[in-house]
């Protein structure tokens, strides 16, 4: 427990209490205050893929990246102007993210165990995914449940929205691993660069906004 309690949580601690309210108050507020709150955060993004593809020499990887990376934010932004999910949808999704992440992180670090892939992010544990996986399908169940609102969140969309988070997690992990650094820029105390907070959400709204397109 005493590696549960350090600072680094604290600095999460911090830095969530002020990143939530920032990412998700535009959603219920305009459109338009959206547009300018996301396009910046896409912008300091991939100003850290670009400092990546300095520190390294074959940059196919990270130039597909940064166009998924480009894709998935207007993808994002389409779904939203156009109405295709609801606010509160599109904020359920973003939750579900947020707590994949977070109970995953505490599942790491309370149960520890046998590393889940070492070789491409020596902080991810068996036990975390297992934690994070379990305890954000609960706690989904249990906010619908109790929610005024209706969020059309069954347990497999749940479920799909949790692999292309960790899809998208690992993704940026292999290409750290590639650029031989631990965090994409240091905006975040505790998570890094916003890249290491909007991994998942880049694959899952690239994937998602896909979809609807070619329906």
């Amino acid at each position: 427990m005493s590696n549960f309690f350090n600072k680094e949580l604290l600095y999460r601690i911090v830095s969530i209490l002020i990143f939530i309210p920032v990412v998700i108050f535009p959603l219920f507020h305009s459109n338009l205050l959206s547009i300018i709150i996301y396009l910046i955060i896409i912008s300091i993004i991939l100003i850290e893929i670009s400092d990546m593809k300095k520190k390294v020499e074959k940059v196919l990887s990270l130039n597909i990246y940064y166009f998924i990376s480009i894709a998935s934010f207007f993808l994002f932004l389409f779904l939203l102007i156009t109405e295709k999910y609801s606010d509160y949808f599109l904020l359920g999704i973003i939750i579900i993210i947020w707590l994949f992440d977070t109970f995953s992180y505490i599942g790491g670090k309370v149960i520890g165990g046998m590393k889940l892939m070492p070789k491409i992010s020596s902080g991810k544990t068996v036990s975390g995914l297992i934690t994070g996986v379990i305890m954000t399908l609960l706690a989904s169940e249990i906010f619908q449940y109790f929610s005024s609102h209706s969020y059309d969140h069954s347990t497999v969309i749940t479920i799909f929205i949790i692999f292309l988070s960790f899809f998208g997690d690992t993704i940026v992990s292999l290409l750290k691993r590639h650029a031989s650094i631990k965090d994409s820029g240091s905006i975040m105390p505790g998570h890094g660069g916003l890249l290491d907070r909007f991994d998942s959400f880049i694959m899952v709204f690239f994937i998602l906004g896909s979809l609807n397109l070619i329906k």
